[in-house]
């Protein structure tokens, strides 16, 4: 859905700014978190209609972020998009892929993505 709040954590800043872009100009309100921790306040102070994360990063990667977002009431449900370029065998060994979990595989183009997040918030009552 156009204008659907959306928390997008990357700590590549490059990257960060060239998907942030791509949200924004799809519609949707965007806020970067460089780690976990920033992501995990941000998702606790706004609830998002998703949360569009990497997995391997300084401060807690994608895995940690998951594990504490699924922990607090708050954020149990909040979706969740893993981006990564990690082999999918091993994400699904860390992450319990619950139905508020999706994974992309790096790299991706970006209207993958954009059709991606369409389809989540579709699919999340968020569109």
């Amino acid at each position: 859905m156009a204008g659907a709040s959306i928390i997008l954590v990357e700590d590549d800043a490059e990257l960060a700014m060239l998907v942030s872009h791509a949200l924004r100009s799809a519609g949707y309100q965007c806020q970067l978190a460089a780690d976990a921790v920033q992501a995990l306040a941000l998702t606790k102070q706004s609830r998002p209609a998703l949360v569009v994360t990497d997995y391997m990063m300084p401060a807690g990667g994608g895995s940690s972020l998951h594990k504490r977002l699924r922990l607090s009431v708050q954020t149990s449900d909040v979706p969740i998009l893993i981006l990564s370029a990690a082999d999918e065998v091993e994400i699904l060994k860390s992450v319990d892929m619950d139905p508020h979990t999706y994974f992309l595989a790096k790299p991706y183009r970006k209207d993958l993505l954009l059709a991606t997040v369409a389809q989540i918030l579709q699919e999340t009552g968020q569109a």
